[in-house]
């Protein structure tokens, strides 16, 4: 696997990288939690809270995940968190 030298949600928060495309990350927490749970990087309790629902699982990812189905509606933003993942990767 590529060794990078930031993760994808320092990628996100960084204004030299891809903040400037996110208006406001609060309203992305739910893609957030997917993204860590993808990388598998640490969560906090609401981020574990809001993923053990989603998923139903009951412990944390402990490694990066090889393959990702994303059963979304439309303009969930499925095909923007998409283009981020092909970019940052």
């Amino acid at each position: 696997m590529l060794e990078t030298a930031v993760n994808i949600i320092q990628a996100i928060c960084d204004s030299n990288l891809f903040k400037p495309l996110f208006r406001d990350t609060n309203t992305w927490q739910s893609w957030i939690v997917f993204l860590k749970a993808l990388f598998a990087l640490p969560m906090d309790g609401a981020e574990l809270a809001l993923y053990y629902k989603c998923t139903g699982r009951i412990k944390q990812p402990e490694k990066p995940f090889a393959e990702a189905w994303i059963p979304t509606g439309r303009r969930s933003g499925k095909s923007f968190i998409a283009a981020l993942l092909a970019v940052f990767r």
